[in-house]
């Protein structure tokens, strides 16, 4: 275990204040000279409160015993490079957990809102909302101070260590198997600079809106086939196939390949064409388990065409609530009469052309099982507040009491429900991201905000 650390921490005993003032009278009286029995009767008048807190108990297989104390840790903590579980039993050419700059705390405004720091220049991060960036334009790393107001603390309410014993009931084969270290109640803000690398169980939330275009929020219109940066796309008819509009994604393009639809003499091109259609908004689950993993997965996103659980697919929700806007050849009145025939057209390339980009199947994306990976290494901001969150290792895989899965063996940490992927934008955008280039693919659909700024005083970890 290779690890930087440059930090500070205060350990407050809650309510304890009287066992202390207790403690100090017996050590420093001269009264005090041996202990002495009390009746039962004596005992029920004495109440009081222990500073270590002990508990046993036997689930999932195993006894775990817990020592823990009364009292809570507020830390505010930088580690420059962390690294846990290197070589071991999971492989010589790697680590359980590898993070560059790891935060605990943060600073924050006035209402207690974390500050970010600039994003990494060429990265996909998102800029944060608290930066000094004047127009919208952020430069170097360039912070407005007048807006640090307060260190917030990752807090840990009675912080404890937990043991797994296997066989607690044979004296020649019990056996320690796993420690975890946590909190009855673990709170706060967790960043990374970047998370190369994971052990353990990870979960969060998927919210993924694919914005109305020609309606609401994006009221322009656009065109069903791609544009003149970024032709050709032939598709059936040869030539170019670029819109004659002139308009070019993500902003104003569906991308799709030219085609045609007709109806007994009644032809038109898709390139001749602009639409408009609603938007579709989806919460998934996102999670990931297990030893060494740099990917998280998205499920039950039901991008496809079908039906599943009452909720219509992404596809067929967006082209069924399709209008065609304008055409360059025939009136859109009598293009709105082959409507039907284009809808289910421009459905089929759009499923195609989203399940070439992924790299799947149609079948995988109308059956729903299709998962999105997602590159941990975009995840750079956990909101912890759990009594389940710890770090612990183990000699074989353990399910710790309360946790819905077994974490693997080595180091592993648990962190549920701590993240939010928040997928907006565009559906052009969405579909061109996805099917002109690899970055769905490869797990980077889209950026996340920047890690947190931890810089105070003199202190510097930005």
């Amino acid at each position: 275990m290779r690890i930087k650390i440059k930090s500070s921490f205060r350990l407050l005993p809650i309510n304890s204040s009287g066992c202390f003032f207790a403690l100090v009278f017996l050590l420093f009286s001269q009264a005090v000279q041996a202990m002495v029995e009390l009746k039962d009767e004596q005992l029920a008048d004495v109440t009081g409160q222990a500073l270590l807190q002990m508990n046993k108990e036997f689930t999932n297989g195993y006894t775990f015993y817990k020592a823990g104390l009364d009292a809570e840790l507020r830390l505010n903590m930088n580690i420059d490079k962390l690294q846990l579980g290197c070589g071991g039993v999971n492989g010589t050419d790697g680590c359980d957990l590898d993070i560059d700059n790891f935060s605990l705390g943060c600073v924050a405004n006035s209402s207690g809102q974390c500050i970010t720091q600039n994003p990494v220049l060429g990265s996909i991060q998102k800029p944060g909302l608290l930066r000094d960036c004047g127009n919208g334009t952020c430069v170097g790393t360039n912070i407005d101070k007048s807006i640090q107001d307060q260190l917030k603390d990752f807090i840990i309410n009675r912080p404890f260590f937990q043991f797994a014993i296997k066989n607690d009931g044979s004296t020649t084969l019990r056996e320690v198997v796993g420690v975890r270290m946590g909190g009855e109640q673990v709170s706060g803000p967790m960043s990374f600079g970047s998370l190369n690398v994971f052990s353990g169980f990870m979960s969060g939330n998927a919210q993924l809106d694919l914005q109305e275009q020609g309606r609401g929020r994006n009221p322009q219109d656009v065109a069903v086939t791609c544009g003149p940066l970024t032709g050709p796309c032939p598709g059936s008819l040869g030539g170019s196939g670029v819109n004659v509009f002139g308009l070019n994604e993500p902003d104003r393009s569906l991308g799709l390949d030219n085609d045609e639809a007709c109806v007994l003499f009644i032809c038109e091109e898709f390139r001749n064409l602009t639409v408009s259609f609603d938007g579709v908004t989806r919460n998934s689950p996102v999670s990931v388990l297990g030893n060494r993993r740099s990917q998280a997965l998205i499920s039950n996103l039901n991008l496809g065409r079908n039906t599943h659980g009452g909720v219509e697919g992404a596809v067929a929700a967006i082209v069924d609530s399709l209008s065609i806007e304008r055409s360059s050849g025939l009136p859109s009145g009598l293009i709105n009469l082959i409507k039907g025939l284009i809808q289910g057209q421009m459905e089929q390339k759009i499923i195609n052309q989203l399940a070439a980009g992924l790299n799947t199947s149609v079948a995988s994306l109308d059956n729903n099982t299709y998962q999105l990976p997602y590159n941990l290494s975009n995840v750079h901001q956990l909101d912890v507040s759990s009594s389940l969150f710890g770090l612990s290792f183990q000699k074989e895989d353990v399910r710790y009491p309360g946790y819905s899965n077994a974490v693997p063996v080595g180091w592993a940490m648990y962190a549920p429900d701590a993240f939010t992927l928040d997928i907006s934008d565009r559906t052009t955008a969405f579909v061109s991201n996805i099917a002109g280039n690899a970055n769905a693919r490869n797990g980077n659909i889209v950026g996340l905000e920047a890690p947190l700024r931890n810089c105070w005083g003199s202190s510097r970890f930005c």
